[in-house]
């Protein structure tokens, strides 16, 4: 049992993972308003408060105070078959698909900005969350050896920016982002010994539970705007990197229920984890006609960097270990090998009237995880953004509505690297791949949002 700890937190360090970064850092489009533009607002977001995020330099020349508070409802539809198995006798074991039963998503924001009395120089603040959805599945199920539950993971945002307009054809913002996170994840990994049963029978099961929390992570963000002729505007944005640090993460764990297992326990529940997450640049060329504007945006994540998770227990030892006594638990890591993505979006307003516009959009970003990474840790792949939305003012007020469907081919993995977690088997002699099968994914999100200039 040497690495039964190290092994568990960098699960969970994994499940943070899974859990903040479907799509990369967050589904693409977050705010109503950009929802409805498949993301596609990087150069078209003048003097709107959603430029908070994507691009805070069209914050700049904002002539009135401003509140926008918005809703979001995320769900992910997600199903695992898992692939069947030969046993040892040479019978087949199949396995029952798995859903994931995580309820809808509510995901609030709220943004405020205006002029700061200085001509040309706008502010902004946000408190928001990123466009995600949670993960659950059954403990009995077999996909229980990748993940249970991360549910009750929280991530949002507390950013501040800046931005400030020279003439009519140059602004250039940037912001700082408070990025607070508490992370719960739940797994089982196998206490499988190899002298008895089998690698995946329930009463050798071990249920974790680790919670990692980081209240003092910072990042920013940064962009330029350029009219580049009346009818032609440039942006671009920067999101800088953002490490989440928690030198005493909490885990507890339900040791398997075989008589093997009586005196077994672990003498603290104490983890130092660190984790690194990529910097994003996005550009945008607009075009912007009478009534209507049309924006092809391109964005690049640097998700190559995140090559491993590690983990570092404080000096936790297994106790209760037959003819050994107690082990201490060493520093662990976890290869990931993900890939740098790229995606490219269209999106377009057109005003009916006065008071009303429609808007529509279509992205597509390449997955970051490999076929043999991949697992039901996190729902990602090549996705199709299709979105839609409409705006109607009266007034101050407007009103905004969003939709937008992520379509991700089914995958079929033949060649996965993804085993048991078996901390009685550092060297993966015992250890069966489980994430072999057919994944089928697709998000769904829908938000309403009011905006008031007073």
């Amino acid at each position: 049992m040497k690495n039964t700890t190290g092994l568990l937190v960098c699960l969970g360090l994994l499940a943070f993972a899974s859990d903040a970064f479907a799509a990369g850092f967050h589904l693409p489009g977050h705010g109503v308003r950009p929802l409805g533009r498949a993301g596609a607002f990087v150069a078209s977001g003048g003097q709107n408060l959603n430029s908070l995020w994507h691009n805070p330099a069209n914050l700049a020349g904002k002539s009135e105070f401003e509140l926008t508070v918005d809703l979001a409802l995320i769900n992910l539809s997600f199903e695992f078959q898992r692939a069947p198995r030969e046993m040892p006798n040479g019978e087949i074991r199949t396995y029952e698909p798995v859903q994931n039963d995580a309820p809808i998503k509510t995901d609030p924001q709220v943004l405020i900005g205006g002029p700061t009395g200085v001509e040309g120089l706008a502010w902004a603040f946000g408190v928001y969350a990123p466009y995600l959805s949670g993960h659950r599945f059954p403990e009995d199920g077999a996909q229980r050896y990748v993940q249970v539950d991360n549910d009750s993971s929280v991530l949002g945002y507390f950013h501040l920016a800046l931005a400030y307009e020279v003439g009519k054809r140059f602004r250039l913002g940037a912001g700082v982002q408070w990025v607070p996170a508490s992370f719960n994840f739940i797994t089982v990994t196998s206490g499988y010994t190899g002298l008895y049963g089998d690698p995946e029978d329930r009463d050798l099961d071990i249920l974790s539970e680790v919670t990692v929390t980081s209240l003092t992570s910072f990042s920013g963000n940064a962009g330029i705007w350029v009219g580049i002729a009346p009818f032609l505007e440039f942006g671009a944005a920067v999101q800088l990197p953002v490490t989440f640090d928690d030198e005493d993460a909490k885990l507890r764990v339900r040791l398997p229920s075989s008589p093997a297992f009586n005196n077994a326990a672990l003498d603290n529940d104490s983890v130092s984890s660190s984790m690194g997450f990529p910097w994003m640049a996005r550009a945008g060329l607009r075009y912007v006609g009478a009534g209507w504007d049309l924006e092809l945006m391109v964005n690049y994540e640097n998700w190559n960097s995140f090559s491993e998770i590690a983990a570092t227990p404080n000096d936790i030892a297994v106790t209760g270990v037959p003819g050994i006594g107690a082990i201490p638990v060493g520093p662990l890591s976890i290869q990931q090998d993900w890939t740098d993505t790229v995606g490219v979006h269209i999106g377009s307003d057109i005003e009916l009237s006065p008071a009303w516009v429609v808007r529509a959009g279509y992205g597509f970003e390449l997955g970051a995880i490999p076929d043999e990474r991949y697992s039901v840790f996190l729902a990602d792949g090549d996705k199709h953004m299709l979105a839609g939305g409409v705006s109607w003012r009266l007034g101050a007020w407007s009103l905004d509505a969003g939709l937008a469907a992520y379509l991700m081919p089914d995958r079929s993995i033949t060649n996965s690297k993804v085993r048991q977690i078996n901390p009685t088997d550092a060297d993966n002699e015992l250890t069966l791949v489980v994430g072999n099968g057919e994944y089928s994914q697709t998000y769904i999100a829908a938000g309403l949002g009011v905006n008031v200039e007073f």
